[in-house]
């Protein structure tokens, strides 16, 4: 016979969407339980970076102290054709005027055991199988335990009143209620390796904007280079999935080739690197739809929330969970489900114009010589590299004026041109 339980809110899955869903929910005093199929500490494809905008999230999350112990980044060095121009995080907003460098195995643990810390339920070791619908209602979830975890072994059915779906970029529980990835979109796809640097505790990281294919014909994307501070740094490359997209076999050469390339200063050498290079696809761009049900929401990659500007995608995560608890607990508090419409409302307002505008970079930069001409052209500006800077990490200040009134323009133009193939 199965175990049952019933919750107020369920997670499926605990990278950092779920887990940040699960602690705002769990500190609004509501019962929270957590099922991540994997055991933890666990390997993610990430460049590892936080942008000090997903900072203030872990700040807000009451991680500020814990923050500390880790690596710190002040700033960003971008090369292409040559030349670098090194630029520091923006102070002139509310958030840290730093960044980090967590391995995301660290992090991810550290986030899930913070929501545990803060009243959610968690079981790892236990993966979902497919919802429960009855009468057209979502109403919870199968699923079996490995017992290798803290979950429990066997059979599990978990009854909720609310369900936030954060089990990646696959999303086979989002799948099965209808989402699906707006495939005209581009994707990224991406690679990362550890390697020994006596560098690696350096305050700045870099991107290198000189990806090539065969051809020698310059490819959209980046290779980069971040300090974890702990012996090694993380070096990868990201392109968007127009080029190399199918083959996995291209990206391990793209990535082979990155990593012969890297700037000398690193002091890399590839049989160094820690053990073999993980890679994996990420949904950018808002892609994925819809991202909220009667009484469900998705969050995170299961959502295509990566920002296709740099590909990040743990400060779009941290914001989405932190946005579906607080939808949730006001329909909790309101006993209206009708207040789940909020989340869509609220992610349209935030990020949607943005993530058009992306969206349109994405798509020009697949034609061939854009990638390079706009490089070239940037590398030479340090007003339009800041400007890069700001506008790919989401850090602009849209009161600042100047340079970033072109921002403004382009999220006109995002609402005038429609998403087409």
């Amino acid at each position: 016979m199965s175990m049952r339980l019933s919750t107020e809110v369920l997670v499926i899955g605990a990278g950092p969407a779920g887990s940040a869903a699960a602690h705002w929910a769990a500190q609004a005093g509501h019962m929270v339980v957590v099922l991540e199929k994997e055991t933890m500490p666990r390997e993610r494809v990430c460049g590892d970076a936080l942008t000090p905008k997903a900072v203030g999230h872990l700040h807000d999350m009451g991680l500020g102290a814990i923050c500390d112990e880790f690596h710190q980044h002040n700033g960003l060095r971008m090369t292409a054709h040559g030349r670098s121009i090194e630029l520091r995080w923006p102070t002139d907003h509310d958030h840290p005027s730093h960044g980090l460098v967590i391995r995301r195995s660290t992090l991810d643990h550290l986030l899930l055991e913070h929501a545990t810390t803060t009243g959610a339920q968690v079981w790892t070791g236990v993966e979902v199988l497919d919802p429960i619908i009855e009468h057209g209602h979502l109403r919870g979830c199968r699923a079996f335990g490995s017992g290798n975890g803290t979950g429990p072994q066997g059979e599990i059915e978990v009854r909720a009143r609310f369900v936030v779906i954060a089990d990646g970029p696959l999303s086979s529980f989002g799948r099965a209620l209808g989402t699906a990835r707006t495939r005209t979109y581009a994707q990224g796809v991406a690679m990362r390796g550890y390697f020994p640097s006596i560098h690696h505790d350096d305050d700045v990281i870099e991107s290198v904007f000189d990806l090539r294919d065969n051809t020698g014909e310059q490819l959209p994307g980046y290779g980069w280079v971040f300090p974890v501070g702990d012996g090694t740094v993380n070096a990868g490359v990201g392109l968007l999935s127009h080029h190399h997209g199918n083959d996995p076999r291209s990206m391990r050469e793209l990535f082979d080739q990155w990593i012969g390339q890297i700037p000398e200063y690193w002091g890399i050498a590839s049989e160094d690197m820690e053990s073999e290079p993980k890679g994996g696809r990420l949904p950018m761009g808002a892609s994925v739809r819809p991202r909220s049900g009667p009484n469900w929401v998705v969050v995170g990659d299961a959502a295509g929330s990566v920002n296709p500007f740099n590909g990040d995608g743990i400060e779009p995560a941290l914001s989405n969970g932190r946005l579906a608890a607080t939808v949730i607990s006001d329909a909790i508090h309101s006993g209206d489900g009708l207040e789940l419409r909020q989340y869509e409302k609220q992610l349209v307002s935030k990020y949607d114009h943005y993530y058009r505008l992306g969206r349109l970079v994405t798509k020009a930069l697949g034609r061939p010589g854009l990638m390079r001409r706009l490089t070239l052209l940037g590398i030479q500006s340090r007003v339009l590299t800041e400007l890069v800077m700001r506008i790919s990490t989401n850090l602009v200040n849209n009161d600042a004026g100047g340079t970033e009134s072109v921002y403004e323009i382009g999220k006109v133009i995002a609402r005038l041109v429609p998403d087409r193939d």
